[in-house]
């Protein structure tokens, strides 16, 4: 019995279950992130106003905290953090910690964004209150909060030492006048990084300093009209639609047109940037597969060269040539990517975002 209370003992810490002394702050009053709009509550990406023209599975995804993060600077030796979620499921292809955890990083002495740690959900509780990191120095320091990508978040607070200092960041590392929003799929939604810092957008937002707003939606985002509608009236220095994982080919055909032209039309000084599927792994071998997704491509690059004839002179293209790199080893089942798949997407989407950014006139 003693051996095995040794051993439990690390393990116990290591979660952050030891005496809890923290002041704790609600994360509202803190600096929020990521959101396609403002919305209550807080943690979804689009409120139920928002929404109501748009589908079942779109309504239900817009209220994962996908891409939202909290931005904060405190003194404290520790933070910990109380997080409570609406459901515990997990799915096959992804870790706990993307779907339901927290991810935490610091901006560090270089004035880069720098991991810390996470925070691992229950097992069994929707409940969560665990220590995110200890023991450090008194000096003020700049931390970003990513909240979980696939599950809703109901509540957050974040703890600090009683006599500790915590507030929005006085010089946030995060510029929100330059903003990219990005609509797409499963895979920017987050699956499937190991956590919500590995997804592509958050790669990006943490090396330029920019807000990058993920608006994935899990096997929904298929380019229906009220989107389009939806996205035109957010505030964007960029627009980039990466969500051609999800339609399929004929709705491609009806859709993709129509809900280009109107960002076109609508946002005329915003770069809309149109990235093709990433080409399914899985697809080398069976041709089914192979085919569909090179018809889709197909198809969206029509919809770009039809608008180009027209004199739309803000819209680019970026090709699935290098998206995953050529190893063939950045998914974890042919579709979703790792982290080394969302390192790589990032390499790739970022120059491209660089030149647009400076092209866009202002953040609407």
């Amino acid at each position: 019995m003693r051996y095995l209370l040794f051993l439990l003992l690390p393990f116990t810490c290591a979660y952050g279950q030891e005496k809890d002394n923290a002041r704790y702050t609600d994360a509202r009053s803190l600096m929020i992130i990521g959101k396609g709009l403002p919305t209550d509550p807080v943690y979804v990406r689009l409120d139920v106003e928002q929404t109501k023209p748009l589908t079942p599975a779109v309504k239900g995804l817009s209220k994962h905290s996908a891409g939202i993060a909290v931005l904060f600077e405190t003194n404290s030796p520790y933070i910990r953090a109380k997080w409570s979620l609406r459901g515990r499921k997990y799915y096959a292809n992804m870790t706990p910690i993307v779907h339901s955890g927290l991810d935490l990083y610091a901006r560090n002495k270089s004035g880069q964004w720098q991991w810390v740690s996470v925070g691992r959900p229950a097992d069994k509780d929707t409940l969560n209150n665990q220590l995110m990191v200890g023991n450090m120095d008194n000096s003020m320091k700049q931390f970003m909060l990513y909240l979980p990508t696939y599950n809703e978040l109901v509540a957050l607070e974040i703890g600090v030492a009683p006599e500790a200092t915590l507030a929005s960041p006085s010089r946030p590392g995060i510029d929100t006048t330059r903003r990219v929003v990005i609509y797409g799929s499963s895979i920017l939604q987050g699956a499937s990084a190991s956590r919500a810092g590995m997804t592509y957008p958050s790669i990006i937002s943490r090396r330029t300093g920019w807000e990058v707003v993920n608006l994935g939606f899990s096997g929904a985002g298929k380019m229906e009209f009220p989107v389009a509608e939806l996205l035109a009236t957010m505030k964007a220095s960029c627009f980039v639609l990466d969500c051609i994982p999800n339609p399929t080919a004929e709705e491609i055909r009806e859709r993709g047109y129509p809900f280009v032209k109107h960002l076109l039309t609508t946002r005329p000084g915003v770069p809309v940037l149109m990235v093709e599927s990433r080409i399914h792994e899985t697809g080398y071998w069976n041709q089914q597969v192979g085919a569909s997704t090179a018809e889709k491509n197909r198809l969206w690059k029509e919809v770009y060269g039809q608008l180009k004839k027209e004199g739309y002179q803000q819209l680019y293209y970026l090709p699935a040539t290098n998206l995953l790199g050529h190893d063939h080893e950045g998914t974890i089942d042919g579709s979703h990517l790792t982290d080394l798949g969302f390192m790589r997407q990032a390499a790739e989407v970022q120059p491209l975002l660089e030149k647009l950014m400076k092209k866009s006139r202002a953040a609407r």
